[in-house]
């Protein structure tokens, strides 16, 4: 695996884990979260164990049923990536 496939596959996952965290918060299941952004729980499973890359969209979608703004959503995701 090349070094930016493995930068995308670790951002999935982070990412996905983030997602987890705060509808955790919320006490959700994911099928809870998937009706909040009008999806199915199989897309937030995928999500969530990094097995697809977020689009903008997705995270606009995220972040409302978060009650949150796009740009806090995305402060509260910091990737850094491993060296």
């Amino acid at each position: 695996m090349n070094k930016k496939s493995l930068l995308n596959k670790q951002f999935d996952k982070k990412f996905g884990a983030f997602v987890k965290r705060k509808r955790l918060e919320k006490g959700w299941l994911q099928d809870d979260l998937a009706s909040a952004i009008d999806s199915d729980f199989q897309n937030i499973s995928r999500l969530e164990r990094g097995n697809v890359t977020p689009t903008l969209y997705w995270c606009h979608r995220l972040a409302e049923a978060f009650d949150m703004d796009i740009s806090d959503f995305m402060k509260g995701f910091e990737f850094k990536k491993k060296k």
